[in-house]
């Protein structure tokens, strides 16, 4: 192996072998691919390897163990840890014992893929995925060669992680925390010379106790921005507003609201065309994905292309021809009288902005909302009163299983009964159980003839995506 395929890190010696526990998430999945066609030797174990990143670790060629074991462990190599793991992983703990070098996804990403160039880091409570995906689009459409890690799958680039040769690394810049001994939200780590924030709301109730908590988090990553670079804000959030009053570089806003520098004019006969307002002109916008968010995530991405040297005319074509990402408002099966979108909303603002979204976008169908409860806020009862509104735009809701039950004392869970009750008070059906299968046959018994679809879940849902086509085919 070459030198410039050696990884000095610490204590500068060059890594050639690197094993990552717990491989099968979206990101650590897309990074040991990118070290593994930049001629790395890498293996990396899970419990299970699922679609889609079990199938995408497969065609990239990433040697994947399966189970965690202390013999995965190489001695003389570079062991990579995801926030997902925890003390008491066999893998790490023999890592631990053995004084192997290990070292967060987080911390190696900045050191290896941005290093000291100009990272654009994607922040906020929503959207965070499609922003950086059109982003790191616009730049590549533009003929740049932008280096890019995204949270997901990406159907308009090649991969979700692209080290790149130009000056730019685009990246996805969580408020969660970095690894199992440093809970600090990743984003700190990314280096920020140019950066978007989006909404701003409380999430994350494992790692934050309230919304003052992320804010400080926010702030503290504004402070990072070098005088030089440029923060692109959401106009319409008075908390980003008021966050970026930290900033000493550039800022430049974007939203509905009329003092913003790249203002969106919506439209009532389109859910996908708005007009862009400029201080020099008026433009027409178009995004693929329908929704006011999505054309808010659009904007966002084109402010900050401009801003990095795009001319906007070329970031308005590439924009238009952004097909999106992954389980992100993702049209898995459309027939006239069935259509099923995969999305990951898992927080009341991104389950109303999709809900909405199809609604105005499929009026004649009957919409039904497949919610699975699964991340750490949505299992608590913190979103109760705003879950019930956001799912009271369907005809009909569906709740899966509650997750992580065993970490949620009894007085915090979501109450699933009171939301079906309050639901149908409003005039919304309901049905709930723990068993996939039984949803499954649920909506069949009860389909309508011309329905609509949403799956919502930031995880697996027991395969319902491919169950729910399976037995509809």
């Amino acid at each position: 192996m070459s030198d410039k395929n050696s990884l000095p890190l610490f204590d500068e010696t060059p890594f050639t072998r690197i094993h990552f526990i717990a491989v099968c998430g979206v990101a650590m999945a897309s990074v040991a691919a990118e070290l593994h066609r930049a001629g790395f030797e890498v293996t990396g174990s899970d419990t299970g390897f699922y679609p889609p990143m079990g199938t995408f670790l497969e065609e990239q060629g990433v040697k994947t163990l399966q189970g965690f074991d202390p013999s995965h462990l190489p001695n003389d190599g570079l062991i990579v840890v995801g926030n997902a793991v925890s003390r008491g992983n066999v893998e790490l703990e023999a890592a631990l014992s053995l004084c192997l070098q290990l070292i967060s996804l987080s911390d190696l990403v900045a050191r290896r893929h941005i290093g000291r160039r100009k990272s654009a880091v994607v922040t906020g409570t929503h959207g965070k995925t499609t922003t950086t995906s059109m982003l790191a689009h616009i730049l590549r459409s533009a003929g740049r060669d932008p280096g890019w890690m995204i949270g997901g799958i990406p159907q308009d680039l090649p991969v979700p992680c692209r080290l790149g040769k130009g000056n730019e690394f685009v990246i996805e810049g969580d408020e969660y925390d970095v690894v199992y001994n440093d809970k600090r939200p990743k984003f700190l780590l990314y280096k920020p010379f140019y950066a978007i924030i989006n909404g701003i709301e409380f999430d994350h109730a494992d790692i934050y106790q309230d919304l003052d908590a992320i804010e400080l988090q926010f702030r503290r990553f504004v402070r990072l921005i070098p005088r030089n670079g440029c923060l692109v804000v959401n106009g319409d959030d008075p908390l980003a507003m008021s966050i970026s009053k930290e900033a000493f570089c550039k800022v430049i806003t974007f939203g509905l609201g009329k003092n913003c520098n790249y203002r969106m004019q919506s439209s009532r006969e389109s859910v996908t065309n708005y007009k862009l307002v400029t201080e020099d002109e008026t433009s027409n916008i178009s995004v693929q994905l329908p929704g006011e968010h999505n054309m808010k995530n659009g904007v966002a991405a084109i402010a900050l292309a401009c801003e990095i040297g795009v001319q906007k005319e070329v970031a308005l074509r590439a924009l238009a021809n952004f097909r999106g990402v992954a389980r992100r408002l993702e049209l898995v099966v459309d027939t006239d009288k069935l259509k099923i979108y995969d999305d990951f909303a898992h927080h009341p603002t991104a389950i109303n902005g999709t809900l909405s979204a199809i609604k105005l976008k499929h009026p004649n169908h009957s919409l039904w909302a497949i919610l699975e409860p699964r991340s750490n806020t949505m299992v608590r009862n913190f979103h109760s009163t705003e879950i019930t509104e956001a799912l009271s735009i369907a005809d009909h809701v569906i709740i899966g299983k509650l997750h992580r039950l065993d970490s949620v004392p009894i007085h915090q869970r979501l109450d699933r009964n009171a939301i079906q009750s309050n639901l149908e008070s409003a005039g919304v059906g309901t049905f709930s159980s723990d068993i996939v299968d039984d949803t499954v046959d649920f909506f069949i018994r009860n389909r309508t003839g011309k329905d609509v679809i949403v799956i919502m879940s930031n995880g697996g849902f027991d395969g319902i995506r491919e169950k729910l086509k399976k037995r509809l085919s």
